[in-house]
């Protein structure tokens, strides 16, 4: 199936370029087309345009020169005593004026002989002639006549767009000077040719495209080849500014696009004395997409291309899915590995909180050597195998998630309540057990709350780890606690009153180690330190211990040496016949004890004038540094042959005064907030006990702790 896939995979891979490759060139060779199109038909009309100006001046120009006009102010009598008369001179005027039409077939609207005093002399509106009563009095007003006269004589004015009076259409006028023998300026022959008739000619031209005209100060549009002048109706499109752009640039010519539709402009030449300052431009009438162009030949390969390439990224990811639910699966149970565990304990811790915590427990096997030794690894296989499937099931009946993370560790995760986790603890128990003729398999489990232990998944592993070994080993007494309790023994049969000084100091510390927050484990470690810390004085003299006086430099310098006695001589305790050969032979067997690197620094000071390495700050080791605070607020505290004993508040005082200098005040701080409201020094341990488990509930109900008891 992969080799099909990928086959598949580089099948798409070369058509997709192919396709892809027939249809850009299509597309780039009919665009490049089409814009070439629009340019010349932009051109086209352009030139149209501006042969029309150019012939219409010829054509005024021409005009004006028949001599009928002049003949007209030769004839002797008032202007309007002539045209009443009428006559052949007007005869002939007139004439003139209409062989316009012929000229410029179905586009003039007018054409006037006009006195410079303003009243018309003679006037053709579509080849019929104006009674003298319809000739207009005054024509001084229209757009035409102060720009025609401003003119020297041989020039012609063409004015912007106008309604005429006598057609009510849109026109453009040509006006030009009637010539005079002196130059004076007595009279203009002018006529009007309509806006429609400029765009019937932009219609006929431009059958592919729609032709506009755009003024190019305003971007107002002139005229529109898709929608004819109506009389009476506002001069091309008011509102529409599609083009206005194309007036901002400023270019001759060139192309653009409204919207999805292409269009190409060029601008009309400019002409003295016309007011008409246009662009042309050409727009294609349908859009042009991305497809445009393309053959169908082409668009099929494409498609066929992409769906291989969908067809074969749906395989690969269902042969990557498969690849990651086996990877995340453990091979022999099937159910959930140690790398579904990581992936789901990422997940769900950034949603726990301590209302709704989650459950971790590790399990480890008993008994299962033995039984994989005795009935073979087949034997031992199919008994993971039922254990697998009977802790999942108990899992899914208690909302939670069995895993297997190899070899005989089994691990959990649910998300319970914080108060009720027994229940599935049980179940977990007992579905991990099994029992018959020659064997008995049970299992050790550690456990911890998220988030409240730890809010990072390998600090979380660690945890339930040594849980899991504490509890798998705490049904014998390692060679460690065989050592410690020699030890402590070795203390109370000696100095009763110094051993149950030490309890209280181990009390003490631990109350005050978990305030700062160490875990359960360090603070146990803590404990077992405190418990040990004097326990290099066993090997100091009696009468150096108990002297009342201050001690001289020698006996200080050996004082001194009870940390190092204390990490690595216990067995000096020898030398002086206090302790039964047969408890120090247990000691020397088993070895130190790894809470003794703690004794090595309590009399260490946090300005580093300590001993015995002058360690200073953070290098002392906190537990150390909690020791040292807590011993000397109990040595203060308690009797002592050689000072006084204080009261609570002035050993505080005191441990205040030495903060920063013999003593962490981090540390100072945490004791000074426990032991206030106690009891101190308690008469008994017993009742030391009592109040430090009051303040340690205090704590634990100030940092909102719910771990469970297990």
């Amino acid at each position: 199936m992969r080799r099909f896939s990928f086959t598949v995979l580089l099948v798409a891979i070369c058509l997709l370029p192919v396709g892809i490759g027939s249809g850009t060139s299509a597309h780039s060779h009919a665009a490049a087309a089409l814009d070439g199109a629009l340019a010349n038909t932009a051109s086209a009309q352009a030139q149209v345009l501006e042969d029309y100006f150019s012939r219409a001046r010829s054509i005024d120009l021409l005009t004006a020169n028949n001599p009928a006009f002049q003949d007209f102010y030769q004839q002797p009598g008032s202007r309007a005593a002539k045209i009443r008369a009428s006559g052949p001179v007007l005869d002939k005027a007139n004439q003139a004026l209409g062989y316009l039409e012929e000229l410029f077939p179905d586009s003039i609207g007018e054409a006037c002989f006009i006195d410079r005093a303003g009243p018309e002399i003679a006037r053709m509106v579509r080849g019929i002639r104006a009674t003298p009563k319809d000739l207009s009095p005054d024509e001084s007003g229209a757009p035409f006549f102060a720009p025609t006269f401003a003119l020297a004589h041989k020039q012609v004015y063409q004015a912007r767009p106008y309604v005429s009076p006598d057609t009510k259409e849109w026109v453009i006028s040509n006006s030009t000077l009637m010539p005079t023998t002196d130059g004076s300026k007595q009279a203009i022959v002018h006529f009007e040719v309509t806006i429609e008739s400029f765009r019937k000619v932009a219609a006929s031209l431009g059958s592919r495209f729609d032709i506009t005209v755009v003024n190019a100060g305003t971007g107002q549009v002139v005229l529109d080849s898709r929608h004819p002048q109506q009389i009476g109706a506002p001069l091309g499109s008011p509102d529409d500014h599609r083009f206005r752009p194309v007036t901002q640039a400023g270019t001759p010519r060139g192309s653009s696009s409204v919207g999805d539709r292409p269009l190409a402009y060029q601008r009309l030449e400019r002409q003295p004395h016309n007011a008409n300052n246009w662009y042309v431009v050409a727009v294609a009438r349908a859009p042009v997409g991305p497809l445009y162009g393309v053959s169908g030949w082409s668009i099929a390969l494409v498609v066929v291309a992409l769906a291989l390439l969908v067809f074969a990224a749906i395989s690969f990811l269902a042969q990557h899915r498969l690849l990651v639910a086996t990877s995340m699966t453990d091979a022999l149970t099937g159910i959930p590995n140690r790398r579904q565990l990581k992936a789901d304990l990422d997940q769900v811790l950034k949603q726990a909180s301590r209302d709704q915590p989650l459950l971790l427990m590790l399990f480890d096997l008993n008994g299962f050597k033995g039984y994989n030794d005795s009935f073979g690894h087949p034997a031992g296989d199919a008994l993971l195998i039922r254990l697998a499937k009977a802790l999942e099931q108990a899992m899914r009946e208690h909302g939670g998630c069995a895993y297997r993370l190899g070899g005989d560790e089994f691990c959990v995760l649910a998300s319970v309540d914080p108060d009720a986790t027994t229940p599935i603890v049980a179940a977990a128990s007992q579905a991990l057990s099994e029992h018959g003729g020659g064997f008995s398999i049970t299992a050790s489990y550690g456990a911890i709350l998220l988030p409240q232990e730890s809010q990072d998944v390998t600090e979380a592993m660690r945890l339930v780890d040594q849980r899991m070994y504490a509890q798998k080993t705490s049904a014998r007494r390692s060679p460690d606690r065989q050592s410690r309790d020699v030890l402590l023994r070795v203390l109370q049969e000696r100095n009763p009153e110094l051993a149950e000084r030490h309890a209280a100091v181990a009390r003490l510390a631990e109350a005050v180690g978990e305030r700062m927050g160490l875990a359960h484990e360090d603070q146990a470690q803590l404990r077992r330190a405190a418990e040990l810390h004097d326990v290099g004085k066993l090997a100091i003299p009696e009468e150096l211990l108990h002297k009342p006086g201050p001690l001289d430099p020698e006996e200080w310098t050996f004082v001194r040496r009870h940390p190092l006695i204390g990490e690595r001589e216990p067995p000096a305790a020898t030398v002086a016949g206090i302790v039964p050969v047969e408890l120090i032979a247990d000691v020397m067997e088993f070895g130190c004890l790894p809470q003794l690197g703690l004794v090595h620094s309590t009399h260490e000071r946090f300005d580093g004038s300590g001993y015995p390495d002058g360690l200073a700050g953070e290098q002392i080791p906190l537990g150390a540094r909690i020791i040292a605070v807590c011993e000397a607020f109990t040595a203060m505290t308690f009797p002592r042959p050689y000072a006084p004993q204080l009261p609570v508040t002035q050993a505080i005082a005191e441990l205040r005064n030495c903060a920063g200098s013999q003593f962490d005040p981090a540390v100072v701080d945490a004791l000074t907030n426990l032991v206030i409201g106690l009891v101190w020094p308690p008469e008994r341990s017993t009742a030391s006990d009592s109040h430090l488990d009051r303040a340690t509930d205090r704590t634990r109900a100030e940092a909102g702790s719910t771990s469970p008891n297990m």
